[in-house]
């Protein structure tokens, strides 16, 4: 990364935003917070005082602050195309939490004027960034596995309002599993298979009211997704997610390939295994049974030696889990040298569109042909 220092402005100081005020000019040093905005002015003063940001101002007063290059946005998804546009139109480059927009028409928007404007408009999640999740591409593409042919990712849990201190949007309008937890697993598919072809999904809800914390919400959307992806390179995924499951042994991302498997880490949590086995060694174990029903039980459970034939994917760099603000600081450091940012907009409106037509909400017909396309990002530098 550069040692130049760029100057962000965050939008949005709920519950998310020590996310990044732990890292932004603290981890990741090419950057620094310079000020805060929020709807509550207060909240903004409390905020900036809490995590040491020198300003809290309006967003109209961030807009023209000229020491503010970047402007993060950490609000609900409804608000996320008003505010990059008025970003952008100040001139400023924008990273947005995800998703990009709350449709796919008002995304494709944001993408069209940046690129008008010259300036560069990124979208989380930007977890696919960390030293893990490149250690998973890094396999892939040197071919650990042969060649890659299927991929499951699975968020099967009782939904966030059982944490989350004002969960209300996630069951209204704009909200829902595809549209929260979808991001994390589209992007990382994504930058390590290559751009979608065509994907299609059925859902549905298991209650119309939920009670969180101390109230009744009205569920709006669907919160439990079946979806299928078809990747223009041939392979095949599944999707399943839901805030209407109590409890799944599911995998959270395994990936499939000719000549083996990676069992991989949740693209959100950047939790779970790290490990791949190979396709001769468990051959080999299932051809050392000494008879017909041991060989089929190996092949249904992996057989007792299963875990000694489980081998680590190699982690480059300091593996820091979840922590947010990397794909800040990379976009920090392309504009610096003037190069184009691995989480770009084109992936993020191509991840959109993929998200919004499972979500099923903006009249997309299933099975839906994607209109967007991308390329995989470069690696991380190492």
């Amino acid at each position: 990364m550069s040692e130049k220092i760029t100057g962000v402005g965050i939008i949005g100081c709920g519950t998310f935003i020590s996310a990044y005020t732990n890292t932004l000019g603290k981890i990741y040093k090419n950057v620094k917070v310079v000020g805060c905005s929020d709807l509550d002015l207060e909240r903004a003063k409390a905020c900036a005082k809490e995590n040491g940001i020198p300003k809290a101002y309006s967003t109209e007063e961030m807009l023209a602050d000229e020491e503010v290059d970047i402007v993060l946005i950490i609000t609900n998804p409804g608000s996320h195309y008003a505010l990059s546009m008025m970003a952008l139109k100040a001139g400023k480059h924008v990273y947005c939490e995800k998703p990009m927009a709350a449709t796919f028409d008002q995304a494709a928007e944001i993408a069209a004027f940046a690129k008008e404007k010259g300036l560069f408009v990124a979208c989380a999640p930007d977890t696919f960034l960390t030293p893990e999740m490149q250690a998973v591409r890094r396999a892939i593409d040197e071919g650990k596995i042969g060649k890659v042919t299927s991929i499951t990712a699975n968020v099967c849990w009782p939904g966030s309002d059982l944490w989350h201190p004002n969960a209300d949007f996630l069951f209204k309008k704009g909200g829902g599993p595809m549209l929260d937890i979808g991001p994390y697993f589209l992007t990382a598919m994504v930058t390590l298979f290559g751009p979608i072809d065509e994907v299609f999904a059925y859902s549905n809800r298991a209650w119309d009211v939920r009670h969180i914390h101390d109230h009744d919400c009205d569920v709006e959307v669907d919160t439990n997704y079946c979806g299928v992806i078809k990747f223009k390179s041939g392979m095949i995924g599944q999707i399943n997610l839901s805030n209407d499951v109590w409890k799944s042994n599911l995998p959270a991302f395994e990936i499939y390939g000719t000549e083996g498997a990676i069992y991989a880490p949740n693209p959100n949590t950047i939790r779970g295994p790290l490990q791949m086995v190979a396709a001769d060694k468990l051959r080999a174990e299932i051809n050392a049974q000494p008879n017909q029903m041991l060989r089929m039980m190996t092949i249904y459970t992996g057989g007792t030696n299963f875990e000694s034939l489980l081998e680590p994917l190699e982690v480059i760099g300091e593996a820091r889990g979840n922590q947010r603000g990397l794909g800040v600081s990379d976009l920090a450091d392309a504009i610096q040298n003037g190069r184009k940012p691995r989480v770009s907009a084109e992936a993020c409106l191509h991840v959109t569109e993929a998200i919004m037509a499972l979500n099923g909400t903006e009249g997309f017909a299933l099975p839906h042909k994607m209109t967007t396309t991308c390329e995989r990002p470069a690696m991380m530098d190492i």
